[in-house]
């Protein structure tokens, strides 16, 4: 499994890295626009992202502005629907608005409230049907 983890806080990144050692080959990115060239990069190369796991709140390109530029990225390349990327949305603030914001209109197929146990991880990637 290949996985984005985009997120402008160091210490998330390595957490959710952390959580997906031994499982997953992690790319990090501190940026929205660092993640959507890392998607496109992966596809370029034929090693799209399985799950792209993004903060909401980032400074520049927020997580919803991300995650639009990134389904451009897969659609522009023709990436069919089945071989893009999940989206799981992670946020610290349990703030409803964002969280349907997220699921309605971008695609999102998991939302995490941080700090994310490893459990709690894991089982959104099982429900997921990536492990």
């Amino acid at each position: 499994m290949r996985v984005l983890v985009v997120d402008d806080d160091p210490a998330s990144r390595h957490v959710l890295s952390a959580h997906l050692s031994g499982l997953a080959e992690c790319v990090m990115c501190g940026s929205g626009t660092e993640a959507v060239e890392a998607v496109a990069r992966g596809i370029v190369e034929g090693e799209p992202f399985d799950v792209v796991f993004l903060d909401i709140i980032m400074p520049h390109m927020d997580g919803h502005e991300t995650l639009a530029q990134i389904r451009e990225t897969e659609e522009t390349a023709c990436l069919p629907p089945e071989c893009r990327a999940k989206a799981v949305m992670v946020t610290s603030m349990d703030d409803e608005a964002n969280t349907l914001n997220a699921f309605f209109d971008g695609q999102v197929a998991a939302y995490l409230l941080k700090p994310a146990s490893r459990s709690e991880l894991l089982n959104k990637l099982s429900v997921l049907g990536l492990i």
